[in-house]
């Protein structure tokens, strides 16, 4: 097999594809004819097909995180690192399981209407930070769709950021600030920021748990099975503040990219928007990619990988290589990491687009001057 593909993908590689202005041709490519191989130059493993990707992700070997480096060297020592190295999601074993087992359900009995409804009823908080505009300017569409997730995650689970706009947008800026820190490519100034957002996000979460839940919501319900299972206030909270970084930049990558969709096909602006969105997840996901780590010496998709090896697992590419027996969105993961709440993620994208077309946010326009923001896994618009 060659080294490298065609040379109609000349200077494209599994990393640059994510912010690369179309990358779906080469990623068929390698599904189609390189689904798993070594990429020397990145010093990865690179799965891009659908078996093989389904093959990684549930390899009993291929770990979340370094079996040596559970928190990322950059946040060692800080409140960022603390945070990260408590979410189940980074982790692995039979240490996370009862935190997981309660959250996950929790998750997935969330409505989608109901969640739909709280963005609305949220997207009403922001409005009193926006000047009158006839149409939104992209610096306000790049705010929301960065705050109004978050905000209205936070609502669903009954967490007080709905008292007044400018609480609600600090809360989504901390957020913000933390899930920017856990990049590789975090410079000093961002992990410092990351860190002091950690503080503040624990801060007002053990403030907000003490007695500003709402009683109806579902946390009142997962801190008492959490303290009935022995399970530590710390790694709760922790949890909590990891569901809202969730929200934070994936269902931000996912509703910017159904805005541009959108935008590139005017004709279709009548079709059921939850519809347009689950297209999107899957045709141009917000998540393009993940890593998987070697814990030992094992044989993967035929090949022999060592410990310590890493995978970088093409989402992107299974989910539009047409290979696959059933038609997903793998961008929500599959198997013992996928994530619960694909379906909360979609309403919330959906919600966030209807709300920012109702204030004026023009699809065709925003789709006309934008760039991707810098990652090496998200595929993010950044409207100019």
């Amino acid at each position: 097999m060659p080294e490298t593909i065609t040379a109609n993908f000349t200077g494209i590689d599994p990393l640059s594809a994510v912010t690369h202005p179309d990358p779906y041709p080469y990623y068929r490519e390698l599904a189609a004819t390189r689904p798993f191989f070594q990429e020397p130059r990145l010093g990865l493993w690179v799965a891009a097909g659908p078996r093989e990707v389904a093959a990684v992700l549930a390899h009993p070997d291929c770990r979340v995180r370094p079996p040596a480096q559970p928190v990322p060297p950059a946040l060692a020592g800080t409140a960022a690192g603390a945070l990260f190295g408590r979410l189940i999601r980074m982790n692995e074993g039979a240490a996370h399981a009862p935190l997981k087992a309660l959250l996950m359900p929790m998750l997935a009995a969330v409505d989608p209407g109901v969640a739909a409804q709280r963005a609305g009823a949220m997207a009403r908080v922001l409005d009193a930070g926006e000047a009158a505009h006839a149409a939104m300017p992209a610096a306000s569409v790049n705010r929301w769709l960065f705050a109004l997730p978050v905000v209205s995650l936070a609502a669903v689970l009954g967490l007080p950021l709905a008292r007044d706009c400018g609480m609600a947008l600090e809360g989504a800026r901390q957020v913000a600030a933390f899930a920017a820190a856990q990049s590789p490519l975090a410079d000093a100034d961002t992990v410092r920021a990351g860190a002091g957002a950690a503080r503040w996000l624990g801060t007002w979460l053990a403030s907000s748990l003490a007695g500003s839940v709402a009683a109806d919501g579902p946390l009142p319900a997962l801190q008492h099975a959490a303290q009935a299972a022995g399970i530590e206030a710390q790694a709760v909270a922790a949890n909590i503040i990891g569901l809202l970084v969730q929200a934070c930049e994936a269902t931000a990558g996912l509703a910017g990219n159904t805005l541009l969709w959108l935008g590139r096909n005017p004709s279709a602006g009548g079709m059921p928007l939850q519809g347009v969105v689950a297209r999107v997840a899957q045709d141009d996901p917000p998540v393009q990619n993940t890593r998987r780590f070697l814990a030992a010496d094992s044989e993967l998709c035929g090949h022999a990988a060592k410990a310590g090896d890493t995978v970088l697992v093409l989402l992107a590419a299974a989910s539009c290589s047409g290979l696959a027996d059933d038609a997903r969105a793998w961008t929500f993961g599959h198997g013992r990491h996928a994530c619960p709440g694909d379906r909360l993620a979609q309403a919330l994208a959906a919600a966030t687009v209807s709300a920012l077309r109702a204030r004026g946010a023009e699809p065709a326009a925003l789709a006309r001057a934008f760039r991707y923001r810098p990652s090496l896994s998200a595929r993010i618009p950044h409207f100019l």
